[in-house]
């Protein structure tokens, strides 16, 4: 081959190569900054249209109990009490059968004394105070068997009876009008169990507040 055109071959070669390098990095540096779309979904992304479509057809359900009443409130509060008191009957039979068993089983010493009495009495007075002590907690133990056949109801609850009393502790009258002639009428609300009823506690907590400053009845001032 004659060395003009070896010369030429070399020639174009080379410029080929000067061509293809640009060529080749400036396809490499477009691959290497591409990014791959975000899954569906993914934290930081926004949903697409079909996905913001989905959640209008099928919105997802709210798992939260729905917040209790004030009349669904009282009623549950009623239903508490009695739970309670129910309670305080096998508690007290509870007591007394326990503590009877216990000091029937002591022998008795006739020459002996306990704390300078009897100790037939002393026995005796042991027993009624297990009975007592049983009829005291009988509230805690119906308390306790309420909130464990009302689970679902338990924090809710809890929820009123605190808005409950902070509207008690607001709107009672000032303790210190209290007096034989104008006591405070039910001064903890333990006597409220509908809407009604608080309603007229809070028209018995403002008589009181106006005759213990003003003496005299409410309708008596106004007239």
């Amino acid at each position: 081959m004659p060395s003009a055109t070896r010369t030429a071959l070399a020639t174009t070669s080379v410029s080929l190569r000067l061509l293809i390098r640009p060529l080749a990095a400036a396809s490499h540096f477009s691959r290497s900054y591409v990014t791959t779309p975000a899954a569906p979904g993914a934290p930081g992304t926004l949903p697409s249209s079909s996905q913001q479509h989905n959640a209008l057809d099928h919105p997802q359900p709210n798992l939260s109990p729905a917040p209790l009443d004030w009349n669904e409130y009282f009623r549950m509060r009623k239903l508490r009490r009695r739970f309670e008191r129910g309670f305080q009957i096998p508690t007290a039979l509870a007591g007394l059968g326990s503590g009877g068993a216990y000091f029937t089983q002591i022998e008795i010493d006739p020459t002996q004394t306990v704390l300078g009495f009897d100790p037939l009495f002393m026995y005796a007075i042991g027993t009624l105070g297990c009975g007592v002590a049983g009829l005291l907690a009988g509230p805690v133990v119906g308390n306790w068997v309420f909130r464990a056949t009302h689970r679902k109801l338990v924090s809710q609850m809890d929820k009123r009876d605190k808005d409950f009393y902070t509207h008690i502790i607001k709107n009672r009258a000032d303790a210190r009008l209290n007096s034989i002639r104008n006591p405070v009428p039910d001064y903890y609300g333990e006597k409220i169990n509908s809407v009604s009823e608080y309603r007229s506690w809070l028209r018995k907590q403002r008589e009181h507040t106006r005759k213990g400053m003003f003496g005299g009845r409410s309708d008596e001032m106004d007239a």
